[in-house]
């Protein structure tokens, strides 16, 4: 009597002792599921910025991918003069009155096909609201530009028809004939705070109005050109007055040979 029940209490222990264990692995496993889940959930999250930040850094590479850089003081001098001296012969009925000061030429180059954009400002250039040029119906004239013909400006998504434009022919260093489109550009106080350059052509009207901003992280020059959002078609030729303001204008980065 005594063994049996004994026996019994030993076989209910068992299965107490049975329950509990299983109970334990059972929360075990539940315990090492959920790990799973969340390391492998973890694990997924944290690859995911790592591939975005992969795919900015393409991504800002691709559109610091400009082929255009700074040029050089005495170059942009040297040509700007030449062709400035040629296009000032053959301008005629110009829009709006431009005296180029050449020693104040700023540019930019492409060093691999010496082609590039130079800006020549008027003499005396400064910030001057109350000009009454301005307020006319084609404003201040305040630089030439000049660019060779793989940055053309681009409107609407095409190139703008050269019969628009003016051209000036000349030979570089090596004797090869090159051509300059020629535009003369203007600031325009339209109304308010609204301030637009203006970019002539052959044409009486303009063939570009780009709205001044208040210029970003911009050279401190009176004058100076930069490139943003470059991609290998076009990209924004910006025109940084003072240090503090600008305004844009799409241009052709693509050689016509490529």
């Amino acid at each position: 009597m005594i063994s049996s029940c004994w026996g019994d209490q030993f076989i209910f222990s068992s299965r107490r002792v049975l329950g509990m264990l299983v109970k334990k692995l059972s929360c075990l496993f539940v315990l090492s599921a959920c790990g799973v889940w969340a390391g492998g959930y973890l694990s997924a999250d944290d690859t995911a910025p790592k591939k975005e930040e992969k795919k900015a850094v393409k991504t800002e590479e691709k559109k610091d991918a400009s082929p255009l850089e700074e040029m050089d003081a005495d170059t942009a001098k040297e040509y700007g003069g030449m062709i400035n001296g040629l296009f000032a012969k053959e301008l005629k009925n110009p829009q709006v009155k431009i005296d180029g000061d050449v020693d104040k030429a700023v540019g930019l180059v492409n060093l691999s096909n010496r082609e590039g954009i130079i800006a020549i400002p008027v003499k005396n250039f400064k910030e001057d609201r109350e000009n009454k040029a301005v307020e006319t119906d084609t404003g201040l004239g305040f630089c030439y530009l000049f660019l060779s013909q793989t940055f053309n400006p681009i409107v609407d998504g095409k190139p703008i028809d050269e019969k628009k434009l003016r051209v000036v022919k000349f030979s570089d260093a090596d004797g090869n004939e090159r051509k300059a489109t020629c535009l003369l550009c203007s600031i325009k106080h339209v109304d308010g705070d609204d301030w637009q350059l203006y970019l002539y052509g052959s044409e009486k009207e303009p063939l570009i109005k780009s709205q001044f901003g208040e210029a970003g992280d911009a050279p401190k020059a009176d004058l100076a050109l930069t490139i943003q959002d470059p991609t290998p078609e076009k990209g924004q030729l910006v025109f940084n007055l003072f240090g503090k303001y600008s305004a844009a204008i799409t241009v052709g980065l693509k050689h016509k040979d490529k």
